[in-house]
């Protein structure tokens, strides 16, 4: 059996098993409180003396999926991170340590689908209350040996959709689980890898953007990145008005969290404001059933469409992959070719951009579309990270 059929038939497995857990009411071992509620993620009064990366406080955790703790040694770290300004700001990450190690130690940094604007939603909160269906890809990297960081890199705000918190709260994620004693890791000097699918994509493609200037210190040996939204103003103007129009609603709240001029509060109708706190608290699954086929227009004052508006276009074009910098180690990006949500023709932009500046990227476009390609598209992935860590020389597309 094919290590894609394994792995889609384990995916398979988790989501029904999820399903029959929420449908019995499995008990956790003990209530995990809302982060809102958890001192835990209280911000510190000062940030005087502390350094990007910085833990600020760590504990261990128990982390599973549908009621099953599972066997790993898990630790959140609240460390210091910034803002989209640049102010300072505490994030957490979850580290989890492998069963058995490679012979040297090897990291991957993990980000997640969050695409929200809830606490709840992030994957701190839903590794321990085993509502993370990324939980059966996050276990493939742990089964190869690898130490896996999982950060909450949209921030205590989360300003979904801006590149420079998600990079800084990824590549600060990094620098804490490096430092973090009981991980074991090597410091600075341990091969890292960054990995994230949709979501998960644009995140680990901020880190990877960034990483040159923001993180020069760290080791990073490559990003493999599938169904990146390179261009998230096309995203919202072809998911505007159809199955998944509720992203376009929290990638513009999000963005405003992030960019206040953008206004879009101001531009919303009573309908607007209700719809803006009831997604507020929504994760992605939540979200895209509640509001499908919905037009953003209809929800503002003189139906004005917020994409059209040259302050929210000005921030659109920060968005874009490729606006924060130029990333120095290879890169993987694998697209459907069906993709119905994200628009591969902008991988490919983006891909060009990166060989015409003599960077080594490999970009391969499967059959399927966005969903299914989160599955069909892992394998190849995961087997292109053992290939940078092993350092194998990276194959290249340009």
């Amino acid at each position: 059996m094919t290590f894609r059929r394994i792995l889609t038939g384990a995916v398979i497995a988790i989501v029904l098993t999820a399903a029959l857990a929420a449908a019995a009411g499995i008990a956790h071992a003990g209530p995990v409180p809302d982060p809102r509620n958890d001192p835990f993620y209280a911000q510190p009064t000062s940030f005087a003396g502390r350094a990007h990366g910085q833990i600020l406080n760590s504990r261990p955790v128990d982390i599973g999926i549908a009621g099953i703790e599972l066997p790993y040694a898990a630790y959140q770290l609240k460390y210091v991170s910034t803002d989209t300004a640049g102010a300072p700001q505490a994030n957490v990450a979850t580290v989890l340590k492998p069963l058995s190690r490679t012979s040297s130690p090897k990291l991957v940094s993990y980000q997640p689908v969050i695409d929200s604007l809830s606490h709840r939603c992030d994957p701190s909160y839903q590794l321990r209350t085993g509502s993370n269906l990324e939980v059966p890809f996050i276990a493939i990297l742990l089964n190869r040996g690898w130490t896996v960081v999982i950060p909450d890199y949209l921030g205590p705000d989360h300003h979904w959709g801006a590149g420079y918190v998600e990079g800084h709260g990824t590549l600060d994620g990094i620098r804490a689980a490096e430092e973090f004693t009981p991980a074991g890791l090597g410091g600075p000097a341990t091969p890292v890898a960054l990995t994230g699918y949709s979501g998960g994509a644009h995140g680990t493609e901020a880190a990877y953007e960034l990483a040159p200037t923001y993180a020069p210190e760290l080791n990073i040996v490559g990003a493999a990145l599938g169904g990146l939204p390179a261009d998230m103003g096309d995203l919202m103007h072809g998911a505007n008005g159809g199955l998944w129009s509720g992203a376009v609603f929290t990638s513009l709240f999000g963005l405003d969290r992030a960019y206040p001029t953008m206004g879009i509060d101001e531009m919303l109708n009573a309908k607007g404001r209700q719809l803006r706190n009831a997604i507020s608290d929504m994760c992605v699954f939540e979200y895209l059933a509640a509001y499908p086929f919905q037009y953003v227009q209809s929800y503002t004052i003189n139906s004005v469409n917020p994409l059209d508006v040259p302050a929210v276009k000005s921030v659109l074009a920060k968005t874009k992959a490729g606006a924060l910098g130029t990333p120095r180690a290879p890169g993987y990006y694998y697209n459907a070719s069906g993709d119905e949500l994200v628009v591969p023709a902008n991988v490919d932009k983006l891909v060009a951009r990166y060989c015409a500046r003599g960077l080594k990227v490999q970009s391969v476009t499967e059959p399927g579309i966005h969903a299914t390609l989160a599955v069909t598209g892992y394998p190849a992935a995961v087997n292109w990270i053992a290939g940078r860590f092993a350092r194998t020389p990276a194959p290249s597309t340009c």
